[in-house]
């Protein structure tokens, strides 16, 4: 395979020196423990497709499109490999030459699509356009582009866009947990589900520097963005028994794709909305969280379980 995208990167996957703190933040390699998830993983497939060791398939395509674009392999790595762009390169290569994998990538479903143009005003990354397609129109989406944040998945108003499942990631995954959790708690404590992001929280989550003190009455799931926590989903928790939802994101003009904009309005249009459905305003709540703010978070969750605990179970009051 002719690397003509990668070739500019042989001196960086040369930098690499393997050291694999870059796989101890990310996502991926923490749900499967599979090498080949990791950022460095994937950095050796990658050094062994421009020194021809390796052909390129599309098992190899495929991880390669696998990735949150989140960063936190950068920020730890002592060489400074620019793996961001290493990946996104490898992307355009790998479609060039006729591989076409599903990876982290958003695709739109036509038949339902009613091309009004919400995921393209929301995509920071400009991966959605609208192409004129004869007299009708077409979402598109650039499979190089697109980072996977899921924000525009969360702001489809017919559902038309959807992403691979089995990241955790989808909100089909973000009920099951938060269910799963709900269900499990029998012991009469508050049921409390609090998402954090990726990107503010997640390096804490992972290096268990985070002092959750009540974590047997809250359950913590990390979301690649908040923007992509929609109302639905919200509700459908509540409805589930849950006493309280928390949403702790990136503060104001920190979030790469200002998703925590999106969820600020969404949440605060829901809260509006919560009396229609007989739920206290109160078991709602948006906090933002900076990176290293571990304590912040404990306290906010503390603060907000005390609150949870005097308005009692869901429905008890309200219904």
């Amino acid at each position: 395979m002719e690397t003509k995208y990668l070739k500019n990167w042989e001196n960086e996957l040369n930098i690499c020196i393997r050291c694999g703190y870059c796989y101890e933040h990310c996502h991926l390699f923490k749900l499967s423990g599979w090498e080949v998830d990791s950022p460095r993983g994937k950095l050796l497939l990658l050094y062994g497709l421009t020194t021809g060791e390796i052909e390129p398939s599309s098992y190899i395509a495929e991880k390669i499109f696998q990735c949150f674009y989140c960063g936190r392999c950068e920020g730890s790595c002592s060489a400074n490999v620019a793996v961001r762009d290493i990946f996104t390169d490898a992307k355009a290569e790998l479609l060039e030459v006729g591989f076409d994998p599903e990876g982290t990538v958003v695709s739109i479903d036509e038949d339902f699509c009613s091309k009004c143009g919400l995921c393209v005003s929301v995509c920071k990354s400009e991966a959605i356009t609208i192409k004129e397609d004869g007299e009708d129109k077409k979402i598109a989406v650039d499979k190089v582009k697109c980072k996977g944040c899921g924000l525009c998945i969360a702001t489809c108003p017919s559902e038309a866009i959807t992403q691979k499942e089995g990241f955790e990631v989808s909100q089909k995954e973000l009920l099951a947990k938060a269910t799963n959790f709900i269900e499990a708690e029998k012991n009469g404590n508050p049921k409390i589900v609090v998402f954090c992001c990726n990107w503010s929280t997640y390096p804490e989550l992972q290096l268990s520097q985070l002092p959750v003190q009540k974590k047997d009455i809250s359950m913590i799931i990390v979301a690649m963005c908040v923007g992509r926590i929609g109302p639905d989903l919200i509700l459908d928790i509540f409805s589930r028994g849950a006493w309280g939802v928390m949403v702790a994101g990136c503060p104001p003009e920190e979030c790469q794709h200002n998703g925590n904009y999106k969820a600020r309005r969404r949440i605060l249009l829901l809260k509006n909305l919560l009396g229609q459905f007989n739920i206290a305003q109160q078991r709602l709540e948006l906090e933002s969280i900076e990176p290293g703010e571990s304590a912040k978070l404990t306290q906010v969750m503390n603060n907000f379980s005390e609150r949870i605990k005097k308005l009692g179970p869901i429905y008890k009051k309200e219904v």
